[in-house]
């Protein structure tokens, strides 16, 4: 998948070639060639002068239902990106303020960059603008340019996860990596908007219904698990994603939080009374059979004494299975008490959590 980027250059120069070669009189390539470039100079300046925040990018995210499956699959990609890129700045403010930090989770979110989005989501990006320029050769000029900016933004990937690697050596300061490693989000913020707001409309309407579906049927634009927000989680990743769900859950209200703490109580609860009345029914079952063992044991050594044998030996029974049931019942509520305060020791810590931030 990785080589895909340079086959789609190719294969979008071949294209550019052929329109050129098709749509234009000999005498005329000079000039249209020299309007070409003019055009793709204007193009790169206006799509490299958009900037973009994370704001911005959160709220263009949110697109209509009709879009194509691929299309919507690359918007989550690109929501998945944002969201890492949202705690990259959050470690890179605490690298700033010279606070503890797990240097390691700030070497998994690079190393999730240029191991994932450049492997996998940028490729495919670019074998869809390629399909989009063999359909309406004017696209050229933006696919071209993102096509570029692809490689760049691996480029400089790299370089900030070489940075990360020498500063937890003590090779270069922590300054290093927060300025180069805030420009680098910038410029991924802005690429994902340029994308969203420019390129995806127009290859959603360049494209056609039979377009998609061959799309669709392509191998190397088949889904691939994310390492870190698909299905299963990479074990390289795991204090990334531990540190993406602790991000997330400050990020909720905390109302939400607290009803779900609640939710979550009340779900334990039933399980506490559920344990609770199974073992009662068990135990009961337990002396009604022993009851019934003990009955028939009297009736064959003497039958005329049996049924006040039984009669005594029931109400044994009967005394032994309350009891039996008290105790149950006593450690079901010991349990219930113990949900409640593990219920409101975490609200608290909600609550403080909360204050520190």
């Amino acid at each position: 998948m990785a080589a895909n980027t340079k086959a789609a250059a190719n294969k979008l120069t071949a294209v550019k070639k052929k329109s050129s070669t098709r749509k234009r009189p000999a005498a005329q390539k000079k000039k249209a060639t020299a309007k070409r470039s003019s055009g793709q100079r204007k193009s790169a300046a206006g799509l490299k002068g958009r900037s973009a925040s994370a704001a911005g990018l959160r709220s263009e995210l949110q697109k209509s239902s009709a879009e194509q499956p691929l299309m919507k699959l690359l918007r989550a990609e690109h929501r998945h990106m944002g969201t890492v890129m949202q705690l990259f700045l959050e470690q890179l403010k605490t690298i700033e303020n010279g606070e503890l930090i797990d240097t390691h989770v700030v070497y998994e979110i690079m190393h999730y960059m240029v191991t994932w989005p450049d492997r996998f989501h940028h490729p495919r990006e670019d074998l869809i603008y390629l399909r989009a320029v063999e359909v309406d050769p004017r696209a050229f000029d933006d696919a071209d340019t993102l096509q570029r900016d692809h490689d760049h933004t691996a480029k400089c990937g790299r370089a900030v996860l070489r940075d990360i690697e020498r500063w937890r050596l003590g090779e270069i300061s922590g300054k290093v990596v927060v300025n180069n490693g805030r420009d680098y989000v910038d410029h991924i913020y802005e690429h994902m908007n340029v994308e969203e707001k420019l390129v995806f409309p127009r290859i959603q309407a360049a494209l056609s219904a039979s377009d998609w579906r061959e799309l669709a049927e392509d191998d190397e634009l088949q889904e691939v698990a994310d390492s870190v927000f698909g299905p299963r989680v990479q074990r390289e990743f795991r204090n990334l994603t531990r540190k993406l769900r602790r991000s997330l859950r400050h990020s909720v209200e905390r109302g939400t939080l607290v009803e779900w703490v609640g939710v979550e109580a009340f779900m334990e609860s039933l399980d506490v009374v559920s344990i609770a009345y199974e073992s009662a029914v068990g135990t009961a079952g337990d002396h009604l059979r022993g009851a019934v063992r003990d009955a028939v044991k009297y009736a064959k050594k003497d039958p005329m004494s049996a049924p006040l044998r039984c009669a005594v030996n029931n109400t044994r029974v009967a005394f032994r299975l309350l009891g039996d049931v008290f105790d149950i019942s006593r450690e079901t509520l010991d349990d219930l008490s113990r949900v409640n305060r593990e219920r409101i020791d975490r609200i608290r810590l909600l609550d403080r959590e909360a204050f520190r931030s």
